[in-house]
């Protein structure tokens, strides 16, 4: 095996490199889970919490396991879960240490099964009677360390907190329904800006909302983009998808005017997260609105990343009925293809590999979250993880395809070995980086693995980390034709009518 290893180490630094090129068969069928997209179901909506009911999630962890629970089936493609904590008994008071505690073992039990969530607080959801500005601040504070020990578990934070369902509409203590950012409802922003952990977004109800916070209607830009910004932080959610009036005011430009800003949060969510659920309860609307076509272009042009998938029931049923739901749960946020990919047979140990990998998102987002690819080296001895420059928060949505071209370098220490390849997209969190669940899957035929998270580039490289390189450049003065013949069952190099050994050596 070492004279192979050397044999094709320098067939590869004398210029006549060999690489292998793999197409790979993209699987448009299946569904399965990813994290930080997806339906989502709702926990804890109707519940006020108390000191001795501080939880929502682990008063309904059955909901993860239960069979005769009727959407349970639903759930092994599920990642995401919205929550609402309800806060209506301490409108006039502090949150207590069991409520934030009760928040905190929520966010474990998330953890242990391999979820994150929507996360929104609020005070009531069949009233408008929220707590006033001096309260919601003080709440948002005490909430601000919870938030960050929990960031690895939350995919977005939703604004809430103002009016009824914390949905910033009907409201007793932030103006009326029409003052969408009046001075208290700024200082809500501000507070939770500075509670929302910094590798995190905050969604707003309403796209107004964003507008008016930033005094234009600039949509983000490549530029702008996860920079860390307060703008390139704020995403955008729609509680009332399909409906009428500009999805209730969702797109309202304040004047009654939709066109501008649909355009906006079209260009917008290129970059930040959008995605809610349907209010639609008239049945008549929801035959119109709940086609699939219909459904699909809205989530395309808005690049929805996540959806409720219960409420209301006049469009979800149609969506069960008519195909869409099975091709949401396919195409919600992101869903990668590899297309094909190229890579050298062999590479030294210290020296630069040149990679080549188109990948399609067919999804309808794309990733937010931070992430990193990594190619990853693998065999029963080593496993070597080399980061991948390309960012996957930019491999662009609705089957955009984005050509990976990068030189990797290989450490000085990497074993000689032959070592199958791997694309792997862990979570940016270590506390749950080395967990399967939450690293993303590749929709390709035969390339997933889940014991390790990791996708099979179907491909292998030999390594050589024995003096090749210095074997290779005499080589390459003396033998600008390199080629591997296999002789009396042992690879040679031949150059024109002489044979070497691994060494180099004439023989």
């Amino acid at each position: 095996m070492r004279k192979f290893v050397l044999i094709l180490m320098a067939s590869l630094t004398a210029g006549t490199l060999m690489a292998s090129v793999v197409n790979y068969t993209s699987d448009d069928v299946t569904i399965f889970p990813n994290p930080e997209r997806g339906f989502t179901e709702e926990l804890g909506g109707e519940t006020m919490l108390t000191d001795n009911n501080n939880h929502v999630v682990q008063a309904e962890e059955d909901w993860f396991f239960d069979p005769e629970d009727e959407n349970f089936g639903d759930r092994q493609y599920q990642t995401l879960v919205m929550l609402m904590y309800y806060l209506g008994n301490y409108k006039t008071s502090e949150l207590s240490s069991a409520i934030l505690r009760g928040f905190d073992e929520d966010m474990a039990i998330l953890r242990n099964h391999g979820f994150k969530c929507v996360l929104r607080f609020a005070y009531d959801w069949n009233s408008k009677n929220d707590a006033t500005l001096a309260y919601v601040k003080k709440h948002i504070a005490s909430l601000k360390p919870y938030l960050a020990k929990n960031a690895d578990v939350i995919y977005v934070l939703e604004t809430g907190f103002v009016g009824q369902w914390g949905e910033w509409y009907y409201s007793k203590n932030f103006g009326n329904e029409t003052q969408h950012l009046n001075s208290n409802r700024r200082q809500v922003i501000e507070a939770m800006l500075d509670a929302c952990p910094t590798n995190r977004f905050l969604l707003t109800r309403y796209a107004l909302i964003k507008t008016e916070f930033f005094g234009d209607t600039q949509a983000l830009t490549s530029d702008d983009a996860f920079t860390g910004t307060n703008r390139a932080r704020i995403g955008h959610h729609n509680d009332a998808f399909l409906n009428d009036y500009g999805n209730d005011g969702t797109y309202d430009d304040g004047d009654g005017n939709y066109t501008a800003m649909r355009n906006y949060i079209s260009q917008e969510t290129l970059y930040v997260p959008n995605g809610g659920e349907t209010n639609v309860e008239s049945s008549s609307l929801a035959k119109t609105v709940a086609k699939k076509d219909t459904t699909m272009a809205e989530l395309r042009r808005f690049h929805w990343s996540f959806c409720g998938s219960e409420y209301a029931e006049q469009v979800t049923n149609k969506w069960r009925s008519n195909g869409t739901f099975e091709e949401m749960n396919r195409v919600l946020g992101y869903r990668f293809q590899l297309i094909t990919a190229t890579f050298p047979d062999a590479a030294q140990a210290g020296g630069e590999m040149a990679v080549t990998m188109q990948i399609r998102n067919v999804g309808c987002a794309p990733l937010y979250n931070e992430r990193t690819a990594y190619l990853v080296f693998r065999n029963q001895n080593s496993e070597v993880s080399i980061q991948i420059t390309s960012d996957p928060r930019r491999w662009a949505p609705n089957n955009a395809v984005t050509t990976i071209n990068e030189t990797l370098s290989l450490p000085d220490t990497m074993p000689s070995g032959t070592y199958q390849l791997y694309l792997y997209l862990p979570d940016a969190s270590s506390s749950i980086a080395a967990d399967p669940r939450y690293a993303v899957r590749f929709a390709n035929v035969g390339t997933w693995d889940a014991t390790t998270g990791m996708n099979d580039l179907l491909c292998s490289v030999i390594v050589t980390n024995e003096g090749g390189q210095e074997q290779g450049m005499e080589i390459q003065k003396t033998a600008p034709q390199v080629h591997k013949v296999l002789q009396n069952g042992q690879l040679l190099i031949q150059k024109g009518t002489d044979y070497f050994d691994a060494l180099g050596r004439k023989l």
